[in-house]
């Protein structure tokens, strides 16, 4: 892992938001009906921060234990005691893995008597944002292999001849907006490949009529995460596309509804119960960013106390999840932004103690994108010390599949969007490779491998482009399948790659 700026603490992650680059109509013909999720945001408002009335994250006193689970200061009878005393009703108890609880109460006493009590370590509203999104292109009906270019760019075909092309027992977490379980491009001998028993609705834990959407984890609010999960596990059927790891196991984690809302309680209990059920790796395409500074939530300030507990809460998470063997893997956003010396829409620095989450997050591998030649995206961010890895994400105009990517999209379509959104599961889909060729075979049948050994794999069998080493644009380079699953760590530097114009700047 990249040293991080030396003020953090652990890791910090994010509101959960999925950003879609606005597309034009494809060309091609359309295989399923509008869903509902091309309606384009506009309102300046609508993006801002949304407190959720009456609902509060949070966060207790106490530490982590070796085993990763969380001790707090006070008992459980007295923590209990203070929330009634406050007023409050607790609604999702997530203290014994992070020391998190989701509190209701109507009392507006209810934050400020938390705060003074030396049980508890911070708390804040949970909230709402509003995510940055514009039409989709039509699906088309007859997507072709030989359009992923993607693919091609990282090796997947050469890996999956090398190796298995992934195990059934690695699993990947895709916390978004769920994931269309029965597309066909998910199915094999009559068997989806998505496994919609252990998928998860986070967003259950939100009050009555907030959240808008289905429920079933297996039914996309949108179209965002069945595109991600195409990317990192659509099965070599003869039919469609092929993601990086065919073979997978994909769970559909929901923390978004259909409006285009990402929420906060949803994000953390998503992320913790992926370190329950011990997934291999966690994909996070979530974010918020495109729009004015102080307008939005990209960057999550610790100086906000709102902020700050949610900041709280998903560090504590990540770092649970992460001692339950969980790799995770996060988009690093679409502002073309220097995380390391991030401004303001005026040009002016933005604080250090303002932060992108979960990209910057402290043990989650952030992954910057790049086009179809490798050169860095023009909306990609980008910075030392956030920048792990870079993988394939688009880089062109609106709908081009020759220059964005190929992936599924709910009712048996495909859809061509570019985006870190879409570098992240590329890399996700990588590092479940590496899962299912160097992981141990635990008692329980399920593939076991420290999260370090797998970001350190991932980055030492990268290939090395921009300048030599490590830098700000691509990180440790582009990763690649093939010297991932054969632990090919030698030197490699492709020449032919384009500068990055940020160097000069």
């Amino acid at each position: 892992m990249i040293k991080r700026s030396p003020w953090r603490t652990a890791g910090l992650a994010t509101v959960g938001l999925s950003v879609i680059i606005a597309l034009a109509p494809a060309t091609q013909s359309v295989a399923a009906p509008s869903t509902g999720a091309e309606t384009a945001v506009s309102s300046t408002q609508d993006q801002e921060l949304r407190p959720i009335a009456g609902r509060y994250i949070v966060t207790l006193a106490g530490a982590t234990a070796p085993d990763g689970t969380f001790l707090a200061s006070g008992s459980t009878s007295a923590i209990s005691a203070l929330i009634a005393s406050a007023g409050g009703t607790v609604v999702n108890n997530l203290s014994r893995q992070i020391g998190v609880l989701t509190v209701q109460s109507a009392s507006p006493l209810f934050a400020k008597v938390l705060s003074a009590s030396p049980l508890v370590d911070s708390v804040g509203n949970d909230f709402a944002v509003r995510m940055y999104e514009n039409p989709a292109p039509e699906p088309s009906a007859d997507p072709l292999e030989p359009q992923q270019w993607d693919m091609r760019q990282i090796r997947t075909e050469q890996a999956h001849a090398t190796t298995q092309a992934g195990l059934p027992s690695v699993d990947v977490g895709v916390l978004d907006s769920g994931i269309d379980g029965r597309h066909p491009d998910f199915q094999k001998g009559g068997v989806s490949n998505v496994d919609c028993a252990r998928g998860r609705n986070s967003l259950a834990a939100l009050p009555p009529g907030v959240a808008i959407g289905t429920p079933d984890p297996c039914t996309d609010n949108q179209y965002h995460g069945t595109h991600v999960a195409g990317t990192i596990g659509a099965r070599a059927n003869g039919i469609g596309m092929v993601g990086v790891a065919p073979n997978v196991t994909l769970v559909p984690v929901k923390v978004c509804d259909t409006t285009g809302y990402c929420y906060a309680s949803p994000v953390v209990d998503g992320i913790t119960y992926s370190g329950d059920m011990k997934f291999d790796v966690i994909n996070m395409s979530f974010f918020v960013d495109d729009n004015e500074f102080q307008e939005s939530t990209e960057f999550k300030c610790a100086s906000d106390p709102i902020q700050r507990t949610f900041r709280h809460a998903v560090e504590r998470a990540i770092q649970y999840a992460r001692s339950q063997g969980v790799t995770p893997v996060a988009a690093l956003g679409n502002s073309d932004q220097d995380l390391a010396h991030p401004v303001d829409a005026s040009g002016q620095p933005i604080s250090n103690e303002c932060e992108v989450v979960p990209a910057e997050t402290q043990g989650v591998i952030g992954t910057s994108s790049l086009g179809p030649a490798s050169e860095k995206a023009f909306y990609s961010n980008y910075g030392v010390g956030m920048n792990d890895v870079s993988a394939p994400g688009g880089s062109g105009s609106s709908g081009n599949c020759a220059t964005t990517i190929l992936s599924t999209f709910p009712g048996g379509g495909y859809i061509c969007i570019q985006g870190t959104s879409m570098a992240s599961p590329h890399a996700a889909g990588v590092a479940a490779l590496i899962v299912s060729q160097f992981g141990r075979l635990g008692p329980d049948g399920d593939m076991k491998m420290p999260p370090q050994s797998v970001e350190a794999l991932l980055q030492s069998t990268s290939v090395d482009i921009g300048l030599p080493g490590y830098d700000e644009c691509f990180g440790h380079g582009r990763i690649d399948a093939l010297r991932a699953v054969t632990g090919d760590t030698s030197q490699a530097y492709d020449p032919t790659a384009p500068s990055c114009p940020e160097y000069a700047e």
